[in-house]
């Protein structure tokens, strides 16, 4: 080692500050560090299609990018057109369906995670991206620690680190086109029918809210909503009313500091018995158990389900 390095590093050492507490320091939660990571793919369009609205609405992050045949990923309230080479971050409790996608052979790569600290990606959500040279390379070290791993079985925090840098460089790939974001399928109507109820219902989370109010609200009758519905999601508009009311719920307990009354009641629970034991059939555990876990890093698995 050089003299010069040496005196550089004892530069850096005298400019340590003394530090707050001894036992109190840096946490990889405070790094924009992945964990739970689970990969998967999808080679048919009717893998696509959700079993249950908990496929629409999950705590994770979602990053789905295309490799083979274009279509659309509706976020929100908002469709967006993705292309071979282009991905979308989706963040936890957003809903997201791509029942859109023409029927047939693709090649989609999911990656789903959980993020204790997001802040430093925030400008991702609702933003897809056009992936560059450097963006290919770093998903490619991704996989390629995942599925053929120098050490025989593949390096957790490897594959955590390789994702946190690709997350970081999508920052500064470019936005999807104008002419791709916000966009309707070929059939308008519907969509729009599609976007007016999930609006609907999104703004009414606290009350009663019957399929008859949102038919009288839009001016169709109960049996066309119910029919564009389930065609467009493939589950039932009274499902998604009360999976959507949960969805909010989790979002809830994850990020504010509601009490649990408090949460069920601005979901339209008109107890906190029936919000927990609504709450546990769809989630596996009780509100508080899961607010714990989320707000401490404690892992659950897809399904929400503690493992």
């Amino acid at each position: 080692m050089s003299d010069k390095t040496i005196q550089n590093l004892r530069r850096l050492v005298r400019e340590i500050p003394l530090p707050a507490s001894l036992f109190s320091g840096l946490t990889i939660h405070q790094s924009l560090a992945p964990e739970n990571i689970i990969f998967f793919q999808r080679t048919d369009t009717s893998a696509l299609k959700p079993e249950g609205v908990s496929n629409n609405f999950h705590h994770r992050f979602e990053l789905t990018t295309v490799l083979e045949k274009a279509g659309p990923v509706r976020i929100d309230r908002a469709t967006y057109m993705l292309y071979p080479g282009e991905c979308m971050l989706i963040f936890p409790n957003q809903f997201h369906h791509y029942m859109d996608v023409e029927k047939g052979r693709l090649e989609w790569l999911f990656i789903t995670f959980e993020l204790r600290n997001s802040e430093a990606i925030r400008a991702l959500q609702n933003s897809p991206r056009v992936l560059d040279a450097t963006a290919f390379e770093l998903l490619f070290q991704v996989i390629r620690e995942f599925r053929h791993p120098n050490e025989g079985v593949p390096d957790t925090l490897e594959i955590a680190y390789q994702l946190s840098r690709l997350l970081r460089h999508l920052l500064a790939c470019a936005p999807l086109p104008g002419e791709r974001r916000d966009i309707h399928s070929s059939d308008d109507v519907r969509d729009v029918i599609l976007e007016s109820i999930n609006r609907y219902v999104r703004a009414h989370l606290s009350e009663a809210v019957t399929i008859s109010d949102i038919a009288s609200e839009l001016g169709y009758s109960v049996s066309h909503l119910r029919a564009v519905f389930r065609d467009r999601l493939g589950v039932s508009l009274g499902r998604y009313m009360r999976e959507s009311r949960l969805s909010e719920a989790a979002q809830l307990l994850q990020s504010s500091d509601h009490n649990i009354s408090e949460i069920g009641e601005r979901c339209g629970f008109e107890s906190l018995y029936a919000f927990s034991r609504a709450f546990r059939k769809a989630y596996g555990i009780p509100p508080r158990t899961y607010r714990q876990l989320v707000q401490e890093g404690g892992m659950l698995p897809v399904s929400g389900k503690p493992a």
